[in-house]
């Protein structure tokens, strides 16, 4: 395996991520030291950065491309840039896939182990397919010699075993020959036998036919011409051969090219292919739209219960899908709206509907698809529930070509996502401008995390009260008071900083701040309490972690079990073995461990008793509707007792009303928070409230 990337870190991270799972590694910082690296160590896969110095990521690929002994290498091109032009760029130049900066290294060793299977895949079609060649040129072949004046032929018994006929009922004539010739096949051949002689040149010709009981073969026809002294054709000879298998081989190897081999639906590469074409054959006085679904909650779920589990829950995705836009797709008393449906990449999928009256016909048919999805799924024995949203471009106003249309539909997605709209969005010229305003939020969140106050980055803190009525300890909640949009909720920024890659950063300043906060209360001489921290996946997976918390607490005096690390279930449940280890190096260290969101996802019971947890926290939804929902009511006490066998203690959060508060000091819940009690508080008057 090469990796080219002139980035240090990236290149040591990946090398050591796929070095562990038995990948031998080489690498290079640019595209010209990779070269000879070509010869020297035969890679089977190359990880390539799009953005290097010198000869760039695109033209290595494209010269990649251009040598015959690296023209099927597979290639992984990772890139920071998320813009649809540039990931097309790139597969138009060869790449075979893509991963976004930064990445999770265990999805990438799993992203790399998917490519080099679907290679082995295409390398054993083409091998079989060079076998049957090579077994065909050696083969005895049925062979024939026709009397063109009496139309008689002298064949040979293999030419009655590769079509199929009895020698003792057949007549050996053209006649009969042709009428065994697939009848859309047959003015083909016809013609292509009557040009041969016109030209006085060879046959070569495939075409279908039709054995006795109906069966289809392919068969390759190859004839000669004898000609008399006055140019007429008096005699031919040639070859029939079956390459029905053959055939099959080729139209599988085209089938892989085109089609996802998860969901059996058109690729990337042939729904733009597609597009193209519709495109073309664009009539006027009807519109066209691309509809671009963005699945939620499936990474969840594709973390939780495995890649499998993943991969078959996108295939009933993509058959809820299908299903939708079967037959269904029509408007009343007119003609069929033409519907192609693919699978875009990872939770992602494109419809391309044409023949459309008006954009609001685009509309139904995505909110179906919508409907679609957000219906229970099974998936391991487990209901699963999906959402998502869907950005729709419009043809012609939205675009003219296909990358525009592309764009702007994942660009509406997008500015969906970000906006918290929970189904579809149009395309429309301001989320562009919405999208440079992102890209300036971006830059403005960079700017704070590097500066030396934070840059109006603060944590407010919720208090967590026993069943005394005093603060036990606090949720540390991050805020941003931007300079110009006012105070922020975490909502706004912090799926950016996932996408941008600042979410490591900004999960270190959130350490960083409270264990001083935790110092500055202490040297005031209030009362101590603990401070519980919310994780992002990336940032419990980062072997930063740990030594940024025993360094933190350590310079600011404060006990490691002051500090709770709140984990979701999603979390701890991506690779069990790593988190175990992970987790009880940081339970060795003092550091409490509390699972957060208990009840919402997928972990298993047995797992959790092995697992060096302290806290149960009962996630929000299950409080809201528990005087309400018997059911409801008895998954708490369930979780309560649940907790109480495995000597954890249980948090309640989302408490509102003096009821609930009731109810859970009455099944023994240790801690409760929620507006009943304080909002999220500025550190001023959370500290007001310990010595209250």
């Amino acid at each position: 395996m090469l990796i080219v990337d002139d980035d240090p870190v990236i290149r040591l991270l990946a090398g050591s991520a796929l070095t562990d799972v038995g990948h031998a590694v080489v690498d290079a910082e640019i595209a010209e030291a990779a070269i000879p690296l070509l010869g020297e160590t035969r890679p089977d896969i190359i990880l390539l950065d799009l953005q290097m110095p010198g000869i760039g990521g695109l033209a290595f690929c494209t010269w990649l491309r251009a040598q015959p002994a690296h023209a099927r290498l597979p290639v992984l091109v990772m890139t920071s840039l998320d813009d649809s032009d540039t990931i097309q760029k790139a597969f138009d130049a060869g790449a075979s896939d893509f991963i976004a900066k930064p990445f999770n290294f265990s999805i990438l060793a799993h992203r790399v182990r998917f490519l080099l299977r679907a290679r082995d895949t295409l390398q054993a079609l083409e091998a079989s397919r060079r076998n049957l060649q090579e077994a065909q040129v050696i083969a005895r072949l049925g062979s024939w010699e026709l009397d063109r004046a009496s139309g008689f032929a002298l064949c040979s018994d293999e030419l009655y075993t590769v079509l199929d006929l009895d020698p003792l009922e057949t007549p050996a004539t053209v006649q009969r020959f042709m009428q065994g010739v697939h009848p859309d096949d047959r003015t083909r051949v016809q013609q292509g036998i009557a040009q041969a002689i016109e030209r006085h040149e060879a046959l070569d010709i495939i075409h279908r036919f039709l054995t006795r009981d109906g069966q289809i073969r392919w068969i390759q026809l190859r004839v000669k011409f004898e000609y008399d002294a006055d140019g007429t054709a008096a005699r031919s000879y040639g070859t029939v051969q079956d390459v029905t298998a053959q055939r099959r081989i080729e139209e599988r190897i085209d089938y892989l090219t085109r089609h996802d081999p998860v969901t059996g639906l058109a690729n990337r590469a042939r729904f733009t292919e597609v597009l193209d074409e519709r495109l073309a054959q664009h009539q006027a006085g009807t519109l066209g739209a691309v509809i671009h679904v963005d699945l939620d909650r499936y990474q969840r779920v594709n973390d939780s219960l495995g890649h499998e589990a993943g991969d078959a829950l996108l295939l009933q995705v993509a058959r809820r899908l299908a299903e939708a836009l079967s037959g269904k797709a029509r408007l009343p008393g007119k003609a069929a709206i033409g519907a192609t449906l693919a699978r875009w990449g990872g939770d992602e999928f494109m419809v391309l509907l044409t023949g459309l009256p008006s954009p609001h016909e685009a509309s139904r048919v995505a909110h179906r698809l919508l409907g679609a999805i957000r219906r229970p799924f099974r998936s391991g024995g487990n209901e699963v529930m999906l959402d998502a949203r869907a950005g729709i471009a419009i043809h012609p106003a939205d675009g003219q070509s296909t990358s525009e249309l592309i764009s702007a539909c994942i660009a509406a997605t997008h500015h969906a996502k970000s906006h918290g709209v929970r189904d579809l969005q149009f395309y429309s010229p301001d989320i562009n401008t919405d999208a440079r305003l992102q890209l300036q939020l971006e830059a403005e969140l960079r700017a704070a995390l590097a500066s030396t106050d934070g840059g109006g980055l603060m944590l407010h803190y919720q208090p967590k009260y026993d069943r005394e009525g005093a603060i036990r300890c606090a949720e540390a909640l991050i805020r941003w008071q931007h300079p110009t949009l006012g105070l922020l909720p975490p909502s706004r920024f912090i799926p950016l900083a996932e996408e941008t890659g600042l979410i490591i950063p900004l999960g270190e300043w959130v350490i960083r701040r409270a264990c001083r906060q935790l110092r500055e209360w202490g040297d005031a001489g209030l009362p101590i309490v603990g401070v519980a921290l919310n994780l992002a996946a990336s940032h419990f997976l980062d072997a930063g972690l740990l030594p940024l918390l025993v360094a933190e607490t350590e310079r600011c005096g404060v006990p490691q079990h002051l500090i709770e690390l709140e984990l979701t279930e999603s979390m701890i449940m991506q690779d069990t073995e790593f988190v175990r280890a992970v987790l009880r190096d940081m339970h060795e260290y003092g550091f409490r461990l509390a699972l957060d969101d208990f009840g919402m996802g997928y972990s298993s019971l047995s797992q959790l008793s092995f697992l060096p947890l302290d806290t149960l926290k009962i996630d929000r939804a299950f409080i809201q509707d528990m005087l309400g929902v018997p059911r409801q009511a008895a998954v708490v006490r369930g979780i309560i007792a649940l907790a109480k066998g495995l000597g954890l203690e249980v948090v309640a959060e989302g408490v509102e009303t003096i009821e609930q508060a009731a109810v859970l000091r009455h099944e023994g819940c240790d801690l409760v928070q929620g507006y009943l009690y304080a909002r999220p508080l500025p550190a001023d008057d959370f500290a007001r409230r310990l010595i209250a």
